[in-house]
């Protein structure tokens, strides 16, 4: 008995590990963005032949992002004839939907999946769901997560759902507000967006009391790319107490506005208020790791003149080195630390 089941673990040890490897060696063409033709219809097979959910999911999710030919339409629906795997039945739905079809005949597939536990599952099908059904409001936050995972497809719900822009904000508050973790992390991406003046405010709201890291960079994020609405109100946190959670979030709002909150920084760094200094001092940190990063473009329009910009904020650190308390002076040992490491 004792060998059977050891067989058998070996058996599913080593299908888990073929699903595995057929997963990670078709991610660089799902992940592919403009395919052909021929990569569409070879990304299609993967999605109906594969037996392995997590691969299944990645294909699906992909053709929502890259849509398959209208002509693929009848190999889909009949996915969605087939009740045996439930998972390529709803994605098939949701892929067909994305294709730009309207059909009513997807409704019962769409809601059977807006009852699943998988809450990705769920944003996939309120997707096309909302698109099929747009009087139908009842699952506009599962499209407000859907965000997190495709943002056109997601937007194109929320537009059929309503067209109008305080309907759709109130939505996004509403997220903004949820239990979850990702659907909070979601709401802070489209608000961030948005561009707008309440969008903004609601993304200050959301700094004031969030604690998951994951989401607090999102919304940080959200506040640095619309610094002319929140740079004013950041720096006016700076004197928040370091300890909490809402002080790392301003910080870091700071450190992704580079250049353009040095000044804010700088005055920081001279305020008689500790909690000032320390946040000035970790919101320094934070963008040159910001500006070490490939990705810096995102955040920088001129990452050498920014740099610069940073590297006039020294004197001050060395000064709080010498003359701060404890806490102070790590901090700002910490972030000459880090702009050393920029410039080296």
């Amino acid at each position: 008995m004792k060998k059977h089941l050891f067989l058998a673990a070996l058996l599913c040890a080593a299908l888990s590990a073929s699903a595995q490897n057929s997963l990670q060696s078709a991610l660089p063409l799902l992940q592919k963005n403009n395919r052909t033709a021929a990569e569409n219809q070879r990304v299609l097979q993967i999605f109906r032949s594969s037996k392995d959910p997590d691969t299944v999911f990645a294909a699906g999710a992909s053709l929502v992002k890259n849509p398959p030919s209208k002509a693929q339409e009848p190999a889909l629906f009949n996915l969605v004839l087939k009740n045996d795997d439930a998972l390529k039945q709803t994605f098939a739905a949701v892929i067909i939907t994305a294709m730009g079809a309207v059909y009513d005949e997807l409704t019962p597939v769409l809601q059977n999946a807006l009852q699943s536990k998988d809450l990705v599952l769920r944003s996939y099908a309120a997707g096309a769901y909302g698109i099929i059904n747009p009087n139908d409001q009842n699952y506009a936050l599962d499209v407000v997560r859907l965000y997190a995972y495709d943002p056109a497809f997601a937007v194109r719900s929320l537009n059929v759902l309503t067209d109008d822009t305080k309907a759709q904000l109130k939505y996004l508050k509403q997220a903004a507000s949820s239990a979850n973790d990702n659907t909070r992390a979601a709401a802070a991406a489209w608000l961030t967006s948005l561009h707008s003046e309440g969008a903004a405010k609601q993304l200050l709201k959301m700094a004031k009391t969030e604690t998951v890291p994951s989401v607090q960079s999102q919304i940080a994020t959200g506040l640095a790319k619309n610094r002319a609405y929140t740079l004013a109100a950041v720096a006016k946190e700076l004197r928040r107490d370091y300890n909490s959670p809402a002080a790392a979030t301003y910080a870091l709002a700071l450190g992704f506005m580079t250049g353009n909150a040095v000044d804010t920084v700088r005055k920081g760094l001279l305020s008689a208020n500790k909690n000032e200094r320390i946040n000035a001092a970790r919101a320094a940190a934070y963008m040159a790791g910001v500006l070490s990063n490939p990705d810096a473009f995102t955040y920088s329009s001129d990452r050498t003149f920014d740099i610069g910009l940073l590297k006039s904020l020294i004197p001050q650190l060395k000064v709080l080195v010498q003359t701060g308390d404890e806490n102070v002076r790590i901090y700002a040992q910490n972030t000459l630390t880090q702009i050393e490491k920029l410039m080296n």
